[in-house]
């Protein structure tokens, strides 16, 4: 592939993973946090908190993406399945109010799946080329 287009995948996923996927996560926790003033039960915090951590490991998995690590993948792969697996119990739960129509949460789990194949395929492509690995 073009180095044209390796730059634009790398550019697309670090961008999801260190600007786009915090600022939504804020925003969701801004919106959770307004409507609920009683606090959170016990399930829900530990909904909150895995992804909250899903997102911090996000950042650091763009830092290494950007930075064009040799050791990406891996870190892309379990980023992407603990994002994916926290985002389906979080929809699938009940346990966090939202304002989604029913079956929105399969067209955001659909698009949260895409980003993640983007992170997972710029992933490679940077580890191949700090390898050395010809297309």
């Amino acid at each position: 592939m073009g180095s044209l287009l390796r730059l634009a995948l790398r550019a697309v996923a670090t961008a999801w993973l260190v600007a786009i996927a915090p600022l939504e996560l804020a925003s969701t926790l801004t919106r959770l946090l307004a409507r609920v003033p009683d606090g959170l039960g016990a399930a829900a915090l530990g909904l909150v908190a895995a992804r909250v951590l899903v997102v911090v490991v996000g950042i650091l998995v763009g830092r290494q993406l950007w930075h064009r690590s040799a050791h990406v993948l891996r870190p892309a792969l379990v980023w992407a399945a603990a994002d994916l697996v926290t985002l389906a119990l979080v929809l699938a739960s009940g346990a966090l109010p939202n304002s989604r129509a029913p079956g929105d949460g399969l067209v955001a789990w659909f698009g949260y799946a895409g980003a993640a194949l983007v992170v997972i395929v710029a992933a490679q492509m940077t580890q191949d080329d700090a390898r050395g690995t010809p297309d």
